[in-house]
């Protein structure tokens, strides 16, 4: 283990607070997989060393909570939703809420993300005579948003989806104002940052009464998780402010992340023609032309391992934290009450002892014989142990389906001045957005 003091660390903060996962991948490469931040009152570990993640995340997982800057930074947005809570409380709300995630939802998720991608394609199909560059990430966020709407809530969220949008990128960037500045204003004073973050909030509010109130006039009866929050507070199971927490939870992170992870693949697919011609001929040979259905996805194997490939390389949770409650020891290296553990699945996903040519976008590697080489924990896009994202294989359904509707009707042709950077906010976002072009593909 290689223990860097406190002064030694700061010719490093300007690149820390701007790049941190470039940061924390040029530490391990140098150090190792277990570096020792010695900050006087304050110890970090980071650990990049799937063993040590599985011992954290899974193994000794009750040594350890979320209180952390990074997940109190994320409640004022989220309350102490399935995201940021921690104890009982978190385990009873995600047994509450499992079902709407359970296999018969997921198998009947076409249904609902097929008519979504088509309203996008049908405005797709006017910029395309226009010759437009599209900002697919936008185009992205708001297809998943509306996908939530339909899938958790059963309400169309297309009317409000480019407000919400807007409202989710402004909390979002207000908490990582927060995270990277040591000094801040008091959140009631009255700058134009504060101001912003209060009307995105009041977006969200807005969102949630409008969703509840729609409930309200329906039988609450169901399992999609709107219906199992609404009978969870009439039971009394739930208040109406964990209520607002769910729902809000799932309106930022079920759509952000699955959207900022597609925008990445679409990246990657233009700069790699030879998995794109790939990918679009099982497409083509699997469909034949016809909208892909629940059924094909067991068939569509390269579409599923181009988008785990796209999570390897740019997982939107590029970081995990917890804090040690007790005293804690791995491998001889003790960790003490209170240290804050460090996990990076950007870093930990280019790891050289476990992926061949790590930086490589090569989707074959996750082919089935080859994927169940690889260490569990040295491939976490979705957090892993008892944590793992209640939404992960909704998320995989999701994308699986829009990548192969879309890549039907258009290719997307990068249309940016150089290479895309990444940048780490709550999630791993492209900075600037992802201009492209839409090329409309002949008889499909």
């Amino acid at each position: 283990m290689t223990t860097l003091k406190g002064h030694q660390l700061l010719p490093y903060l300007p690149r820390i607070r701007k790049d941190t996962p470039g940061f924390l991948l040029d530490c391990a490469r140098r150090y190792g997989d277990w570096v020792h931040f010695d900050m006087g009152v304050t110890q970090a570990f980071f650990i990049n060393h799937p063993d040590a993640v599985r011992h954290i995340l899974q193994e000794n997982h009750r040594h350890y909570t979320k209180d952390t800057l990074q997940y109190r930074t994320l409640a004022l947005i989220t309350g102490q939703g399935l995201l940021t809570a921690d104890g009982e409380m978190w385990l009873e709300h995600r047994r509450l809420l499992q079902p709407a995630f359970a296999r018969p939802h997921l198998m009947a998720l076409d249904e609902v993300v097929l008519p979504v991608v088509e309203r996008m394609l049908q405005r797709w199909e006017h910029l395309v005579a226009r010759q437009a560059v599209v900002d697919v990430d936008h185009e992205m966020l708001e297809t998943a948003l509306e996908v939530v709407g339909l899938a958790l809530f059963g309400l169309d969220l297309s009317r409000e989806a480019p407000q919400l949008v807007r409202a989710v990128l402004t909390a979002l960037d207000y908490v990582i104002y927060r995270a990277q500045n040591l000094v801040v204003p008091p959140l009631n004073w009255p700058t134009p940052r504060n101001r912003a973050f209060k009307r995105a909030l009041g977006e969200l509010e807005r969102a949630v009464d409008a969703i509840l109130d729609t409930q309200r006039d329906k039988d609450a009866r169901g399992e999609n998780l709107l219906s199992l929050l609404v009978q969870a507070e009439q039971a009394g199971r739930m208040s109406r402010q964990q209520v607002r927490d769910e729902l809000v939870t799932m309106i930022v992170a079920g759509h952000e992340t699955v959207a900022t992870a597609l925008t990445w693949t679409w990246y990657l697919l233009t700069q790699h023609p030879e998995v794109e011609a790939a990918l679009l001929d099982e497409i083509d040979t699997v469909l034949d032309g016809r909208p892909p259905t629940r059924e094909d996805l067991p068939k569509l194997t390269t579409t599923a391992h181009v988008f785990a490939e796209a999570l390897r390389l740019y997982p939107p949770a590029w970081l995990i934290t917890r804090r040690a409650i007790a005293e804690d020891v791995w491998m001889g290296h003790p960790i003490p009450p209170g240290a804050l553990i460090i996990m990076s699945p950007y870093v930990l996903h280019r790891h050289p002892a476990f992926w061949d040519e790590p930086e490589a976008f090569r989707p074959e590697r996750f082919a089935d014989e080859k994927a169940r080489t690889y260490h569990r924990f040295a491939y976490i896009p979705f957090g892993g142990g008892p944590r793992l994202c209640i939404g992960n294989h909704f998320a995989l359904v999701e994308a699986q389906l829009i990548l192969s509707r879309v890549l039907q009707r258009f290719r997307l042709v990068f249309a940016g001045a150089g290479p895309v950077q990444a940048e780490p906010l709550v999630t791993l976002r492209p900075k600037g957005g992802m201009p492209m072009r839409l090329i409309a593909r002949e008889g499909r």
